[in-house]
């Protein structure tokens, strides 16, 4: 078992002891960027276009097919992007699939875990609907941490953000914010309570 394995028991069995370590019992909220206000965050979220990315792209790392999001952003004409363009990004419809939490690229991967690279200031959303199990301020070695309960023996691991927007015991929608990266990649798992499973094969191809 590597370090990091280690590091990511210590999440969950803490979890279930609920004292997974100081500072875990509230999280300070903080809005974050790029999510329009005066929309309510049920509704929706936006996204900042990056160089390269398509809007087939875009609608499937979110769980939503590309007419949804064309729909919303009014792009009946044309599908082409522009870099730095904003498109708002509707909550898919409830569903029992996990999504990917940032969209970006895989900078490291194991059976029971990957690395995602995301510019900094990227919004990191809840993959199922769930509640937040922790919020830890500082986990050795993983720095900010979340661990969403999904009510049904699975749990999410987010570590490595900058920010955290959510507070222990809050009820989330799937794709919904729960923090924001800065410089490092997301270290993400998914478990089923203790167990790691293969995160690659959860998630929706790219």
């Amino acid at each position: 078992m590597t370090r990091r394995d280690k590091s990511a028991l210590i999440i969950v069995a803490g979890w279930l002891m609920v004292a997974v370590c100081s500072g875990c019992a509230s999280a300070p909220i903080i809005s974050p960027p790029d999510v329009p206000h005066p929309l309510p965050a049920f509704q929706g979220s936006s996204h900042k276009v990056r160089r390269g990315e398509t809007l087939w792209r875009i609608a499937h790392s979110y769980g939503l097919d590309v007419r949804t999001l064309a729909d919303a952003n009014q792009l009946h004409g044309s599908t082409h992007l522009k870099e730095g363009q904003q498109l708002f990004v509707p909550l898919p419809k409830e569903s029992h699939r996990f999504l990917w939490p940032v969209l970006g690229s895989l900078r490291a991967s194991s059976a029971s875990w990957v690395d995602i690279a995301a510019p900094a200031g990227s919004p990191v959303r809840a993959v199922r609907s769930g509640r937040v199990a922790v919020a830890c301020r500082q986990l050795s070695g993983l720095g900010k941490t979340v661990v969403l309960d999904h009510l049904d023996g699975h749990l999410s691991v987010y570590a490595g953000l900058d920010q955290i927007v959510v507070s222990p015991g809050a009820a989330l929608k799937q794709g919904m914010p729960i923090g924001i990266l800065g410089s490092r990649a997301l270290h993400f798992e998914i478990r089923r309570g203790i167990t790691p499973r293969n995160v690659l094969a959860l998630l929706p191809a790219e």
